[in-house]
């Protein structure tokens, strides 16, 4: 599963893979995933009431920024897009059914012009706080530059084709192959399984 803002917003935000005119969704799909994309958006999020959402991995793309007041970071889809809590993210993946694992999330923070060190920070705390909710495993990305998403991209969903591949051996063989900046693996049990 895809969570994203759509390839128009993410060019006018001039940020993320629309940006670089690369569609994430198209990738996944030309590697032979089967993929369902959902855009990250509050609305879309509530849309899914009554229906269920498949997949062992969520692939979740978004913009972070915090609020004030509580200190909390926000998801978003770009300027002019209402932000995306946690606890919405949280309640959209205890819609999984019970007789599977609970999905596994890949978190990006696309680059920001700015505050490198900040982004990396609220990229963390918001994975952490995924975790405490309805997840197995959270792998925090990103921010790469726009010129590496191709390649960056290419070498996760690579990674991610491996047969009987755990959260933690994922995690080690991607930040092998992409070492700056460091992903971050928060899980209980890296030995859980990323495929369903």
């Amino acid at each position: 599963m895809l969570l994203q803002a759509g390839a128009e917003r993410q060019r006018r935000s001039r940020s993320g893979y629309g940006a670089s005119g690369l569609d994430l969704e198209q990738e996944y799909q030309n590697r032979g995933f089967d993929v369902q994309s959902v855009p990250l958006d509050p609305g879309a999020l509530r849309s899914w009431e009554g229906r269920r959402p498949y997949g062992s991995v969520v692939h979740v793309v978004a913009q972070l920024s915090e609020s004030f007041a509580p200190r909390e970071v926000l998801l978003s889809a770009g300027e002019g897009s209402e932000p995306v809590r946690v606890e919405m993210l949280n309640n959209f993946f205890a819609r999984w059914t019970e007789d599977q694992l609970r999905p596994l999330v890949i978190l990006e923070s696309p680059e920001k012009a700015f505050d490198f060190g900040r982004n990396l920070l609220l990229r963390n705390s918001l994975a952490a706080r995924l975790l405490t909710g309805n997840t197995r495993g959270v792998m925090a990305i990103g921010p790469y530059p726009g010129e590496w998403l191709a390649r960056t991209s290419s070498l996760l969903m690579e990674e991610l084709r491996g047969d009987g591949l755990a959260i933690g051996d994922l995690h080690i063989a991607f930040w092998s192959r992409v070492t700056n900046p460091a992903p971050a693996l928060f899980t209980l049990d890296p030995d859980l399984p990323v495929w369903d």
